[in-house]
C-alpha cells in the first residue's frame, strides 16, 4: 500500500481487521473486505474466526437493517458498515490494536494500518505541503495531541510494543 496517508480512508485497511474474541480475549481476525467494492458485492465472503477458542461466524448470518422504504413502499434493507470506529466494520468486535493516550484512543485495523500509522506520526512535520487535504481521511482524524512533539517518542515507542503482540 502506497504511504499517501492523506489519501487513504478507513475503508481501505478493511481486508483483514486484527481483533480481540468477543469469547475468549484472544486475537483473531475479520477478513474477506473489499474497500474497492460495494458491500452487496463481497459480504458472502466475510467472516470472523478465532483461531484458540474457534469459534467461527459469517457477516451473511448477521441481521440486515432497514435503510429505507421505496416509492412502492418495499423496505429495502441492508447490512451496515461501522467504519472509523474502534471497533472492526462488519460485526462490531473490538479492534486488537489499541492504544491508550492521555489524549485519546490511538487504534488501528491490522498490523498495515499500524505501521503506517507509526511512519506517518515519525516523519510528521509541521506542514504537509503538497499533499492533498481530505476530512475524512486518516491523518485528520488521527488525535491531534498524537503529533505533538513532545509526545512522539512515547507512543513510537508503545507502538513498538503493540506490534509484537
Amino acid at each position: 500500500m502506497q504511504d499517501f496517508v492523506y489519501l487513504l480512508k478507513g475503508r481501505d485497511f478493511i481486508r483483514e481487521v486484527a481483533v480481540a474474541c468477543p469469547k475468549c480475549k484472544a486475537k483473531a481476525l475479520v477478513s474477506g473486505g473489499e474497500p474497492d467494492k460495494m458491500l452487496a458485492e463481497y459480504e458472502h465472503k466475510v467472516h470472523f474466526s478465532c483461531p484458540t477458542c474457534h469459534y467461527f461466524l459469517k457477516y451473511t448470518n448477521t441481521p440486515k437493517f432497514r435503510v429505507y422504504t421505496n416509492k412502492r413502499g418495499q423496505n429495502i434493507s441492508s447490512r451496515l458498515l461501522m467504519l472509523n470506529s474502534p471497533c472492526d466494520p462488519f460485526f462490531g468486535f473490538e479492534v486488537w490494536y489499541q492504544i491508550d493516550t492521555q489524549n485519546g484512543l490511538l487504534w488501528a485495523y491490522n498490523l498495515e494500518h499500524l505501521v503506517l500509522i507509526e511512519n506517518y506520526i515519525a516523519k510528521r512535520q509541521s506542514n504537509c505541503v503538497g499533499l492533498p487535504f481530505d476530512n475524512n481521511s486518516r491523518s485528520y482524524r488521527l488525535i491531534q495531541g498524537v503529533l505533538d512533539v513532545k509526545n512522539r517518542e512515547t507512543i513510537l515507542k508503545t507502538i513498538q510494543r503493540v506490534k509484537k503482540t
